[in-house]
C-alpha cells in the first residue's frame, strides 16, 4: 500500500497504475516526481487522503482474487474469464503505455536514443493486440461457444468463415508468439526494464507498467494456447466424429 511520505516516482514504480490515478488528480509524473505524495497534493490544494483512497482502489483491483482453476471451468466461461481478465486489461493499458511510451521518447531520447524504439514497438504491440483480441471476440468466441452449445444437427461448417477451428487457433497462436517477441525485444533494449537513475516519473510508470502486461500476457496466452484452444479443437473433432456417425 502506498504512503503519503513516498515520492511520487516511488509510488508509480511500484504501483502501474498509479499513473492513471496522478493524471486525473493533475498530479505532474516528471515535473513532481521527487517530491512526496504530501507536498505534491499541498501544492495543489488536495487532500492526501484522498489521492491515498483511489491509489488503494486501483491497487485492489489489480490483484487477483480467490484463486480459480480454470482447467474445471466450462468452455464459456473459461472464455468470460479470458475476455473479462485479460482482453479487458488489454484494452485498459495498452493504450496508456503506447502514450507514455511517446511521451518518455519526445522528451529523454536524447539520453537513451533506444526509447525511440521503444515507443515504436509498444504502438506495434498495441495496435496487433487491439486488432488480435477484436477477432478472437467477434469471429472465433462465438464459434466455439456456438460448438459447444448447440447440437450436432446445428453445427454446420458453413456457419463459420473457415473450415476448421483450427484455423483460426492456428493465426491466434501466431499472433500470441509475435506479441511475445516484441516483449522480448523490449526487455533486451530496455535492460530487463530498469529505470535509469535519472529517469522521469513517467519513464519508471512506463516501465513498471510494461513488466506488469507481460505478466498478463503470459498468463493470457497461457490460458488460451494451452486450455482453450485444445478444447475447441477436441471439441470439433469430437462433433465431426458424431455427425459422421449419424450420416451412415
Amino acid at each position: 500500500m502506498p504512503a503519503s511520505t513516498q515520492s511520487i516516482r516511488e509510488i508509480v514504480a511500484t504501483q502501474p497504475s498509479a499513473a492513471r490515478v496522478f493524471e486525473r488528480f493533475h498530479i505532474d509524473l516528471c515535473g513532481q516526481a521527487e517530491n512526496s505524495l504530501d507536498r505534491a497534493c499541498a501544492e495543489l490544494q488536495l487532500s492526501a487522503d484522498q489521492v491515498l483512497e483511489k491509489l488503494e482502489n486501483a491497487e485492489a483491483q489489480e490483484e487477483v482474487g480467490a484463486p480459480i482453476d480454470p482447467s474445471t471451468l466450462s468452455i464459456e466461461r473459461l472464455i468470460q474469464l479470458v475476455v473479462r481478465t485479460h482482453h479487458q486489461y488489454t484494452r485498459r493499458e495498452l493504450p496508456g503505455l503506447a502514450e507514455m511510451a511517446q511521451k518518455v521518447a519526445s522528451k529523454r531520447s536524447d539520453r537513451a536514443p533506444e526509447l525511440i524504439h521503444v515507443a515504436e514497438l509498444v504502438e506495434h504491440l498495441r495496435a496487433d493486440l487491439l486488432a488480435h483480441i477484436g477477432k478472437e471476440e467477434q469471429v472465433l468466441f462465438p464459434f466455439i461457444v456456438q460448438m459447444d452449445q448447440d447440437s450436432i444437427v446445428a453445427y454446420p461448417a458453413a456457419h463459420a468463415c473457415f473450415r476448421s477451428v483450427s484455423h483460426p487457433v492456428f493465426m491466434m497462436m501466431q499472433e500470441h508468439e509475435a506479441a511475445n517477441l516484441i516483449i522480448a525485444e523490449l526487455r533486451k533494449i530496455t535492460s530487463d526494464f530498469a529505470t535509469p537513475k535519472w529517469a522521469c516519473a513517467t519513464h519508471a510508470a512506463l516501465f513498471s507498467g510494461l513488466r506488469a502486461f507481460e505478466t498478463d500476457l503470459k498468463q493470457h496466452v497461457h490460458l488460451e494456447n494451452n486450455l482453450l484452444f485444445p478444447r475447441a479443437i477436441k471439441l470439433e473433432a469430437e462433433l465431426n466424429s458424431r455427425g459422421n456417425r449419424q450420416t451412415l
